[in-house]
């Protein structure tokens, strides 16, 4: 299903007038990223970086891969923003942030490539998505009405 959805959000991101994403990603990049994360990115989620890197689209911004610049960046780097909140907010090791809903949580990639929320000095997560790709599908289709 997910690549079904990444699929589908890639159609809708295409077609948008105010898409806004860094662009594609070389391979070196993207495995320097999961490196530096100590964890494997999910096929849909690496393939989106792969493709767009990072960005916005009808106000939605999803995080991914900018630079290698892991240490002094900004969103919508995630690779930064998931290394920083691990130190800052406790963030478990085992989640990658790809998203944040302007209610102070945030969505989080889990093994297995489930999305999540996840809550700041919170232990529980709560499930969105069967995978990035039915999450970005479905984000994307909110923001565009």
């Amino acid at each position: 299903m997910s690549d079904a959805g990444y699929r589908a959000a890639r159609e809708l991101i295409d077609g948008a007038e105010d898409a806004d994403f860094v662009g594609p990603r070389p391979e070196e990049l993207v495995a320097a990223a999961e490196r530096a994360l100590g964890l494997e990115f999910p096929p849909d989620y690496r393939r989106f970086v792969l493709d767009l890197g990072a960005g916005d689209v009808g106000g939605e911004e999803f995080f991914g891969v900018v630079d290698d610049d892991f240490e002094d960046a900004a969103i919508p780097d995630g690779v930064w923003l998931t290394l920083r909140e691990r130190q800052d907010s406790g963030l478990p090791g085992d989640l990658i942030l790809v998203h944040a809903p302007g209610d102070g949580s945030y969505h989080a990639i889990e093994p297995g490539g489930i999305v999540v929320r996840w809550v700041p000095g919170e232990a529980r997560r709560d499930l969105v998505a069967s995978g990035f790709g039915e999450f970005l599908r479905r984000t994307v289709e909110d923001a565009l009405g």
